[in-house]
């Protein structure tokens, strides 16, 4: 397999992973919110401001900086 290749689908299984990683933190953050506050849960828009970018970082970002740094190395 092409390292580059190689490198993209390492740098886009870690992004997934961190994405999931991040979702699964701010759920549980809004729960215990909506529990303290009893209401409904729902993200606020740092939250969701934040998701989005991690969207960003691990869709657009790290997949390409992976494939350059895994051809650059030759791995």
């Amino acid at each position: 397999m092409h390292p580059a290749l190689k490198g993209l689908l390492v740098g886009l299984a870690l992004g997934v992973g961190m994405l999931l990683f991040e979702y699964l933190a701010t759920q549980k953050s809004a729960a215990e919110r909506a529990k303290k506050m009893a209401k409904k849960q729902e993200l606020n828009q740092d939250e969701r401001a934040r998701v989005r970018n991690m969207v960003t970082f691990a869709i657009f970002i790290l997949p390409p900086l992976g494939a350059g740094i895994f051809w650059l190395m030759g791995w």
